[in-house]
């Protein structure tokens, strides 16, 4: 109980480091347990921030229009990916520190904080 409380503590504060152009990744991200989960290689591809190809073809993602009209980048299933050294772009229209590596740079900024969330878990029960 005391881990979950903490995890969702950091998922909140991390949020503002985490790209957000459609709201998909925010509205998929879950904490499981002591775990924060971003789902699938769509994260994973925004969390190292560099841009990916096909391992076997060179090509980059596949661009589609979703029914809102929003741009869509998929990888064919299966597909295995290889990184580039060119780096992603991050909108920071709605999170002002959306970018790469969210993790290490809000616990930068907020570690105290958790050590505290943490401490106070450990003498309140809470």
């Amino acid at each position: 109980m005391a881990e979950h409380v903490l995890a969702a503590q950091v998922e909140k504060d991390t949020d503002l480091y985490v790209p957000f152009l459609t709201g998909s990744l925010k509205t998929r991200t879950r904490v499981v347990g002591n775990t924060i989960i971003y789902p699938g290689p769509y994260a994973r591809y925004l969390y190292y921030g560099v841009k990916m190809v096909d391992a076997a073809t060179g090509r980059g993602p596949m661009h589609f229009t979703d029914k809102l009209g929003n741009e869509i980048f998929r990888f064919q299933k299966g597909s295995t990916l290889r990184p580039t050294n060119e780096p992603l772009n991050y909108t920071k229209d709605f999170h002002k520190y959306a970018g790469s590596h969210w993790i290490e740079r809000s616990k930068a900024q907020n570690l105290d904080k958790w050590l505290d969330v943490s401490e106070r878990i450990v003498n309140n029960g809470r």
